[in-house]
């Protein structure tokens, strides 16, 4: 199997044979593939009956192992019975709420008050194909049905930015001082939109880790590497909320300071609906670098390029994928990336588009909206510790 290489002590790569007078190469296996891939469950499993109030779950450990790359979330909602119940607008995603992952020091590298969130951050942030990135389009989920409430919705809470290298991947080997996951059940009026609710479902939530193992120092005599690239590279998600009016708007985002690798727009008209957001979105919006206009994007091309990058809302065959269905586009959700330069995919990312920011910097929207409305704003932000781009 080939390796990378490394030349010792200068000079270039010589013939080993020759008097001795050559560079000794010294092979160095990449990190995956001196590691493995581990999942396991992290014990969090916790079953509770939705209410007419918010139930916080609690502040979980999770599990030491290897390098974290993700958490896997279940929810099963069962043994509901109701008439015709017809699940919110962001149902069932929005069935978790006020999620937050924290590192053993206590920094938040994830946070949303909402499930959806963290749905479309797994959706739209380029961690797997998007042909599996989509939960709706997953074997395992199924939608609220209309004769028991009940629902299956899967997420995956995102630490390791690339799986080609395991970049992102984070130190989880201190049972000591554990990362930690927060999580709150919504109530019924968040979760359903109308219907009579006869007996509320009991939803059983459980997480799942998946980390890579700790490699051996070396095998079969080639030096392994034995953590994952430029360590300790760590990405965020955070949530910013806006009150807009309706007109002209100019709106400042000011979670900046490290590269930036995902915007993610989510606008719900005052009092209604991403449906209706979706009608109110500026046409065009500018996004401004230090009051330099970076882009100027109409809303059709907008919507186009998403779908380029990503397939979703493409047609497949004779079948054009509704708004919030799978494969589709999402209502009121309009995605500026920094993530697709390597072919156009995204999340398939040489990290060379990722835009560099200070805690000066001023990024900012400027539009028209037509009505008013809430704009919530998902950044995807990295903090590098090492060499990252390839």
């Amino acid at each position: 199997m080939p390796t990378a290489a490394t030349v010792t002590a200068g000079g270039t790569r010589g013939d080993t044979r020759r008097g001795g007078r050559g560079q000794q190469v010294v092979p160095t296996v990449p990190f995956i593939r001196a590691s493995a891939e581990h999942r396991e469950p992290t014990g969090i499993d916790i079953s509770r009956q939705i209410t007419g109030a918010d139930q916080d779950l609690g502040v979980f450990d999770v599990t030491a192992y290897g390098y974290l790359r993700s958490l896997v979330i279940l929810l099963q909602a069962t043994g509901g019975t109701t008439t015709s119940a017809v699940g919110a607008e962001d149902a069932p995603f929005n069935a978790l709420k006020n999620i937050a992952l924290t590192e053993p020091n206590g920094a938040t590298l994830f946070q949303a008050t909402s499930g959806y969130g963290l749905h479309l951050a797994h959706k739209w942030g380029g961690y797997r194909s998007s042909r599996g990135a989509d939960f709706r389009a997953s074997p395992s989920f199924s939608a609220i049905a209309a004769s028991t409430g009940n629902f299956t919705v899967m997420f995956r809470l995102p630490v390791e930015l690339n799986l080609r290298d395991g970049l992102g991947s984070l130190p989880n080997q201190n049972a000591a001082a554990t990362f930690k996951l927060r999580l709150t059940l919504a109530a019924s009026s968040t979760i359903y939109a109308s219907g009579t609710l006869t007996t509320l479902p009991t939803v059983r939530t459980r997480a799942f880790l998946e980390a890579w193992d700790q490699p051996q120092l070396d095998s079969q005599g080639a030096t392994n590497q034995a953590t994952p690239p430029a360590m300790n590279t760590t990405q965020f998600w955070s949530e910013q909320i806006f009150n807009v009016s309706a007109g002209q708007q100019t709106i400042r985002l000011t979670r900046v300071g490290n590269y930036l690798r995902n915007l993610v727009f989510v606008y719900r008209r005052a009092g209604t609906s991403r449906a209706n957001g979706n009608s109110d979105w500026p046409d065009p919006l500018t996004l401004y670098l230090d009051t330099r206009p970076l882009d100027i994007i109409e809303i059709t091309n907008w919507r186009h390029q998403m779908a380029e990058r990503t397939g979703y809302g493409a047609s497949l065959g004779a079948t054009t994928p509704a708004n919030d269905t799978a494969q589709g586009l999402d209502n009121g959700v309009y995605v500026y990336d920094f993530s697709h330069e390597f072919d156009g995919e995204l999340g398939r990312e040489n990290r060379d588009l990722w835009l560099p920011t200070l805690g000066s910097t001023r990024l900012e929207l400027q539009g028209s909206f037509a009505n008013a409305g809430v704009l919530t704003v998902y950044t995807n932000d990295v903090a590098i510790a090492g060499t990252v781009f390839i």
